[in-house]
């Protein structure tokens, strides 16, 4: 469904499998080759909802991995948008959204413009597949009601931490 809407995944990295941690939901690249591995955090493995949530939100990351590159804000904002779109087809449950400030501010920046074209995405990595390689210009041109200090935002590194 996420290749459907946003593009090919890039085939050269090898998804390994899913493990649980005691941290944060992530993409791992274990050994120094292009394979993954998905880490949900250890409260998924005893509930299928927030499993599937955070399985969802990492299926954006696998789609295009950039080993050494953190996600961008734009990256998490369309992770957040699937992972909440996922859980509301698939599971009929329509009010799965992040918590922390910082998935919320890329979720609110993007989730209108997603609700009305989701291709755009698909139509900015057919130009850049990497997301982390995408350009204020070219998010200007996609989204012309964006404000050049928003697609600045968008296209920054994710801070996790940041309010």
């Amino acid at each position: 469904m996420a290749q459907d809407l946003f593009g090919p995944r890039d085939p050269s990295f090898t998804i390994l499998g899913i493990e649980f941690i005691a941290d944060n939901p992530q993409i791992w690249y274990p050994g120094n080759r292009n394979d993954i591995i998905i880490q949900l955090d250890s409260y998924a493995a005893t509930d299928m909802s927030k499993a599937c949530y955070q399985l969802a939100h990492e299926t954006v990351h696998l789609l295009a991995p950039d080993r050494g590159n953190p996600s961008t804000n734009f990256e998490e904002g369309v992770a957040c948008y699937f992972a909440a779109l996922y859980m509301k087809l698939h599971f009929s449950q329509p009010s799965w959204r992040p918590v922390l400030p910082s998935y919320m501010h890329a979720l609110q920046l993007i989730s209108s413009r997603l609700d009305e074209d989701i291709h755009c995405v698909r139509r900015l990595r057919d130009q850049q597949p990497s997301f982390s390689h995408i350009h204020q210009d070219d998010m200007l041109t996609e989204f012309p009601a964006l404000n050049s200090a928003d697609a600045d935002f968008l296209i920054s590194i994710f801070n996790r931490d940041a309010a």
